[in-house]
């Protein structure tokens, strides 16, 4: 049985926002953390967050180990909390990572990355554009890559250069899904 943990990412500072992006107000009437939650809840096993601490009822909060160093290591810590060290089993195979401001991802976006990965069994990511724009924040990180990206990120904090280095599985997205929001402009894009 495949199990999936699903990551909200929240952990940066939101400097160019000037505000917690977590906080904004979706055209749905949730905030940008609970709507991320929300599509992830009905196709992962669990749902956790990494990064800041943001309290959302009944979720781990993971913290980030390396503040405003780059979203791998937030992918670290779920792949981390994933494998359970402390008992020593694995409690997901895989964890399928969203940030917290890419409010136009669907949860059907992020069904075509699980049905992939559980035929394939492999690193899948979205890509977007005519150019194919890799969207690392947008995959499936199956567990046993730990080892390897926490290798990388001794050297490298870029997530996009190291999953462009692995045999990986990409999955289009409509350009338009992948938008982040990071500037007060970007708001009147929702």
């Amino acid at each position: 049985m495949h199990s999936i943990l699903g990551v909200v990412l929240c952990g940066g500072n939101s400097t160019r926002m000037g505000r917690d992006k977590s906080t904004i107000h979706h055209q749905n009437g949730l905030t940008f953390l609970e709507h991320a939650v929300e599509r992830l809840g009905p196709i992962c096993d669990e749902v956790c967050l990494a990064g800041k601490s943001n309290s959302v009822a009944d979720l781990v909060a993971l913290p980030d180990p390396f503040p405003n160093q780059g979203p791998i290591f937030g992918v670290l810590q779920a792949l981390d909390y994933a494998n359970d060290h402390t008992t020593g089993k694995t409690k997901h195979q895989a964890c399928l990572i969203t940030p917290v401001d890419m409010p136009h991802v669907t949860t059907d976006d992020l069904r075509k990355l699980i049905l992939s990965w559980q035929i394939k069994n492999s690193l899948t990511y979205a890509i977007s554009g005519p150019k194919c724009k890799p969207q690392p924040l947008v995959g499936i990180y199956p567990v046993h890559f730990l080892e390897a990206l926490t290798v990388h990120a001794k050297t490298d904090s870029s997530l996009t250069r190291w999953i462009e280095k692995q045999d990986a599985t990409q999955i289009e997205l409509d350009e338009a899904h992948c938008l982040n929001i990071n500037r007060p402009d970007d708001l009147a894009e929702i």
